[in-house]
């Protein structure tokens, strides 16, 4: 077989497998303290949690001292360790929400008149806003995004879409 034949079957191996790659790196193992106020998430891979009880205190002491807390048991309602998405948005279940991909553009519908639509990066920041001037359907680019997980907020709704 010739060099080139050899690489290029290589490469098409491997542009075959990226994407299963991708979607496995989306979960990660957690540790959540589920407490009255609110849940509390640790990456077991990056924070290295451990859990102790101290008194009437859950302690979880992790690697980087800024990442470990202590919850009084009274506050807490179970901890429990699970693979799940580390930003703590879950997957989209509502197949009729308005919101499509269509060749590196997202399709927004259900829209009215006035609504803002922001994406936004993980980090925060705003990448792309859209005021809509009519109801209906609204067309956003996404192709100067980098790959990655973006939030877009419409109206009262928050998605999270993943670009890959």
């Amino acid at each position: 077989m010739e060099k080139k034949t050899i690489l290029t079957l290589m490469l098409s191996a491997l542009l075959i497998s990226m994407p299963i790659v991708v979607k496995a790196a989306d979960k990660v193992n957690i540790l959540v303290v589920q407490t009255k106020s609110g849940d509390h998430q640790f990456v077991l891979s990056q924070d290295k949690p451990q859990v102790s009880f101290e008194g009437t205190s859950l302690k979880v002491t992790c690697g980087k001292a800024s990442a470990s807390a202590t919850f009084q048991l009274s506050d807490v309602i179970r901890f429990v360790y699970k693979n799940a998405d580390p930003s703590g948005i879950d997957e989209l279940t509502n197949p009729n929400t308005g919101l499509s991909y269509e060749n590196g553009t997202l399709v927004i519908s259900q829209i009215k008149a006035g609504e803002t639509v922001s994406i936004y990066s993980m980090d925060g920041r705003l990448q792309q806003q859209l005021k809509a001037t009519r109801s209906g359907t609204y067309r956003l680019s996404l192709t100067s995004l980098p790959f990655g997980v973006y939030l877009v907020k419409t109206g009262s709704l928050t998605y999270k879409i993943t670009k890959r």
